[in-house]
């Protein structure tokens, strides 16, 4: 069924300009009369899983991403980078994160790649930011959450297009107070360094900024672009002790149950389809055990991470609701249109360089603010089902995201799963058109830039066109030296060493999502073709591939301790 968008008090001829492949050229909102722009709402979750909610078959308790969800679609085929950083740079800018300065994450860049174009470790000068553009074709803008996209003035958002903003610089933090002799990153508002306040809880506080930044513009009658970044449910795993004792037993049946939980679900949702493949665990070995070979108090300890993730998620939603119970208290919310999404696949690594010295990891202090914990591999399995590995990898498992859109006008009826091929590259370009802003190209301001590579969203969401993008668009990735091409329904990855074969794989999404059987070697010619669009990516990106491993390659995935 074809979507109707009917933006309030949006001029027949501009509802027409919105059509397919057409950006709006119009100016500034006018306060006094007939047209007005609808208002924006971005919220990204960081490091949650695809299936950790409960729209993507997770037990978890939210109804507020429940009620999105039946308000407008899941896109269940939404890519991202394989971490964090690259996916902010990509979402910003539009294009490739290798060509908008994260080709790796700052923290984690090689020799080799130090001082290439490309690897800058911040949002790069030639890059595009779409909420610069928007704000100057007069809306607010506004962010409240993680930033990781540059530490210096030069670098931070109000340098790229944010007239208001408290942001977390680096790429993670205390959810509680840090702790003293913790490293507890830096905080803006504006482009003020800023202590944090005493009842700071990273959800709630980001709710609370992001509130009073919209509140304090919503007289004059200008749109607005809100990016809600949250930090959660990334590590440390802490949360307030009433949502922790709600999941109280809620996972010690383990990973295994909780994951069939999960698929059952996925399917009555039609998110996993009959014949279709499914991704099984990891083999059990010393450091990753399945939930047979732990003793007792091995699994006290898994179950009480997960019921502290469990927590988080809980939070978060709760956050969720509170952002749009204020759209609508203050007649805001039916011209919002409202993106939900995670930054990346479920994150199954466990970082012990990250650890500080005395965080007190016992049992019965787990997801407090002196607690320092991961959700460690085997969740991250269970997070991702039903795709394969998680965060850091550019298998499906990596770079899937849960995904949500609610435009204005849009009803329950016409709501339901959307399964074409998208990205979060796509998403400057949907808002530019929501907004009626024209795409500036390769000039800005006079420089050359980086041209938005990305596709709108909005046609394929109106229900005028089938996919976003056509039959033969090619999408790469890399991360680590992990790295994938994909074209259609064919795909080819290579994972490095130890937990992959450091060698091509190819598969057939079309009946294999969870790419269990690799036909490299029995279809040759079709492994060639994509490894020449691999190639072709490599030059087009400018990818400098790492000569050296990090922490995402050293070792072998473990469970959460």
């Amino acid at each position: 069924m074809a979507v109707k968008i009917d933006f309030p008090r949006m001029t027949a001829l501009a509802l027409l300009c919105c059509g397919l492949g057409s950006v709006l050229a119009a100016g500034p909102a006018e306060t006094g009369g007939a047209a007005r722009r609808p208002n924006i709402l971005l919220i990204l979750a960081d490091d949650l899983g695809y299936s950790d909610i409960r729209p993507y078959g997770g037990e978890i308790d939210t109804p507020n991403l429940d009620e999105l969800a039946r308000d407008g679609v899941r896109l269940t085929n939404f890519h991202v980078a394989p971490t964090c950083s690259p996916t902010r740079a990509a979402l910003l800018s539009g294009t490739d994160h290798h060509l908008a300065g994260l080709g790796t994450m700052a923290e984690l860049i090689q020799p080799n790649q130090k001082g290439q174009p490309g690897y800058e470790g911040y949002l790069n000068d030639d890059a595009l930011s779409f909420p610069a553009l928007l704000r100057d074709a007069g809306y607010h803008t506004y962010l409240a959450g993680k930033w990781h996209l540059g530490l210096d003035g030069k670098h931070r958002p109000q340098a790229r297009g944010f007239e208001e903003s408290f942001a977390l610089l680096q790429g993670g933090g205390n959810h509680f107070p840090t702790p003293a002799g913790w490293n507890a990153g830096t905080y803006v508002e504006q482009d003020r360094e800023v202590k944090l306040p005493a009842d700071y809880f990273s959800s709630n506080t980001f709710t609370d900024k992001l509130i009073a930044f919209i509140d304090k513009h919503r007289a004059d009658g200008q749109p607005f672009f809100a990016y809600a970044a949250y930090t959660a449910p990334h590590w440390p795993l802490q949360a307030p002790p009433e949502a922790i004792a709600k999941y109280k037993g809620r996972y010690d049946g383990g990973y295994a149950a909780i994951r069939a939980e999960r698929l059952e679900r996925q399917r009555r949702l039609g998110l996993v389809e009959a014949g279709k493949s499914v991704h099984q665990p990891l083999p059990a070995t010393a450091t990753l055990p399945d939930w047979s070979s732990l003793n007792p108090e091995q699994r006290a300890l898994e179950a009480r991470r997960m019921e502290t993730y469990a927590a988080l998620v809980d939070n978060l939603d709760a956050n969720i609701g509170r952002l749009i119970q204020y759209l609508k208290d203050t007649g805001q919310y039916e011209n919002t249109a409202v993106f939900f999404l995670s930054d990346n696949g479920a994150e199954g690594h466990v970082v012990p360089e990250f650890t500080p010295s005395g965080a007190n990891n016992r049992l019965d202090n787990i997801g407090k603010a002196d607690s320092y914990v991961y959700y460690g591999a085997r969740w991250a399995e269970v997070g991702a089902t039903p795709f394969r590995y998680s965060k850091g990898f550019t298998t499906e498992g990596g770079v899937i995201s849960p995904a949500i859109a609610r435009l204005p006008g849009v009803s329950a009826a016409e709501g339901g799963n959307r399964k074409a091929l998208a990205t979060v590259r796509d998403l400057a370009p949907t808002f530019l058109q929501l907004a009626g802003v024209a795409d500036p190209g390769s000039r800005y301001k006079g420089r050359s830039v980086h041209p938005i590579t990305g596709r709108s969203l909005l046609p394929y969401l109106q229900g005028q066109v089938a996919s976003p993008h056509p039959q033969d668009y090619v999408l790469g990735e890399e991360l680590f030296g992990n790295r994938s091409i994909r074209q259609g329904d064919w795909k080819i990855v290579w994972s490095e060493k130890p937990v992959g074969s450091g060698k091509w794989e190819l598969f057939d999404l079309a009946a294999d999502p969870g790419e269990t059987t690799d036909l490299a070697a029995s279809q040759p010619a079709r492994l060639a073709e994509l490894v020449a669009l691999w190639d072709g990516y490599v030059k087009d990106n400018r990818l400098v591939l790492p000569e050296g491993r990090n922490i995402y390659l050293q070792r072998p995935f473990s469970i959460g301790n």
